[in-house]
């Protein structure tokens, strides 16, 4: 989140025509930077929980953009569908990303209408995946990962831990996927670009 505001800064400083932000975190940074050069985002969960716009319909700032707003209620029914005999889901993210902390309350209430169980599993860094994971084993019978920048940034340290104890992953988004998770119903980035 430094980085992000230090890079808002600068292109706020450099007075650039437009400002286009891609993840919460990064448009967060910019709105909070400046609330007047036109700013375009895009892998934005939900920009009004965010914070970033007064409504998703009439944004009413000077920012607009696209929602990666994944189907999250789908990627529950994934989860029962292909580990069946799941019982208890581990809800792992970032705690200081409101676009993951957005789509684990939407998963939790997918999760109870499915008649499972959640625990959540929050990280402040990437330092803390491992054990946060290892935290987990024993505790839950498949992990959910929605699209939460660190954790898919360190989706492979999860994995070497989920993978041994024998816990799928599903996940918010196909790259994650290729970085150890089970399976993902989501959006389509290049087609949402």
């Amino acid at each position: 989140q430094a980085n992000c505001q230090t890079i808002a800064s600068k292109l706020v400083n450099d007075q650039n025509d437009l400002i286009f932000a891609i993840a919460t975190p990064a448009a967060q940074a910019v709105a909070s930077t400046t609330d007047t050069i036109p700013t375009l985002i895009a892998a934005v969960t939900d920009a009004a929980d965010a914070k970033l716009v007064k409504s998703n319909e009439v944004p009413g700032t000077n920012i607009t953009g696209t929602s990666d707003l994944t189907p999250v209620a789908e990627q529950m029914k994934l989860l029962n569908q292909l580990v069946p005999e799941a019982k208890t889901v581990g809800m792992l993210y970032c705690s200081s990303e409101s676009n993951s902390k957005f789509q684990v309350d939407l998963a939790k209430t997918a999760a109870a209408e499915l008649g499972l169980e959640t625990v959540e599993a929050t990280v402040s860094s990437s330092a803390e995946l491992q054990q946060v994971a290892e935290a987990l084993i024993g505790k839950v019978d498949v992990i959910y990962v929605p699209t939460d920048n660190m954790v898919s940034s360190g989706l492979t340290t999860v994995s070497m831990v989920a993978e041994p104890a024998g816990i799928p992953i599903i996940v918010g988004e196909e790259a994650m996927v290729e970085k150890g998770g089970l399976a993902t119903y989501g959006v389509n980035y290049y087609k949402l670009g």
